[in-house]
């Protein structure tokens, strides 16, 4: 009863933004991601180990990804680049492939 209470809770609590959130709906038979509250097709490329070590390296590749119409890019981010000394972050690579894939009108799966 607690628990389900406090879902309950959370749920009443949560904000509407979270609707926007991208999840998995069942739809009739079919089971659909949706996306901005509308079902969205992953058209996505994957990137290689070390290309987004460098925003410079991306800078020309955001384009010719748009060329081969993709709508989704899969970025593996290195624990070292986010933490390059123990106890010190730095999440300014993440954020620049935020900002650039958002520029490009693309979606970004981190990996």
């Amino acid at each position: 009863m607690r628990k389900s209470l406090a879902i309950l809770l959370f749920l009443i609590a949560a904000p509407a933004a979270a609707q926007d959130v991208p999840h998995l709906e069942k739809r009739g038979e079919a089971t659909q991601l949706i996306a901005d509250g509308a079902p969205f097709l992953i058209l996505g490329g994957e990137l290689g180990n070390s290309s987004t070590s460098s925003r410079e390296y991306m800078a020309d590749r955001w384009a010719k990804l748009q060329t081969m119409h993709l709508n989704t890019v899969l970025a593996p981010v290195y624990w070292e680049l986010i933490e390059p000394e123990e106890g010190g972050f730095d999440f300014s690579s993440v954020d620049w492939l935020l900002q650039d894939a958002r520029a490009h009108d693309m979606r970004l799966v981190l990996l």
